[in-house]
């Protein structure tokens, strides 16, 4: 099992899949927001779903309106479990503090090389650790 160390973090601990993305995300324009699939075409994970997903972001991207889609996401039942983000803005920390999602920032490993979608991540907050077994290509 790897572990990834973060410089910050907020929420309970969470297990559940990784959904891994390569370029930034706003949950307001990247995201079909009535049922929870990447709907920009052309994003690394379009056509996925974030629902009860862990979401492996570089950056945020978007203003207030990202902040509180994620609010909206969990009342539809289609938000997902944590955020883990290289960089962020306010915004959506206040976002995913309203909706009660976990949230992470800047690793000390390049996680996007290191976890695939579909690996199992366990996030615990209060040790800024992620921890996860890579599967076989």
């Amino acid at each position: 099992m790897t572990t990834i160390h973060v410089k910050r973090a907020w929420g309970k601990p969470v297990r559940a899949q990784a959904l891994v993305m390569r370029e930034g995300f706003s949950p307001r324009y990247d995201l079909d927001r009535w049922n929870g699939v990447i709907s920009r075409i052309g994003h690394s994970a379009e056509g996925e779903s974030i629902r009860d997903r862990v979401l492996i972001i570089p950056t945020s991207k978007g203003g207030v309106a990202g902040g509180w889609a994620f609010f909206d996401l969990l009342n539809k039942g289609i938000a997902p479990k944590a955020l883990v983000f290289g960089k962020l803005n306010p915004v959506m920390v206040q976002g995913a503090v309203l909706a009660g999602l976990p949230i992470m920032e800047g690793w000390d490993q390049d996680l996007l090389a290191l976890v695939r979608t579909g690996d199992e991540v366990h996030l615990d907050p209060s040790a800024r650790t992620l921890r996860f077994t890579p599967n076989p290509p």
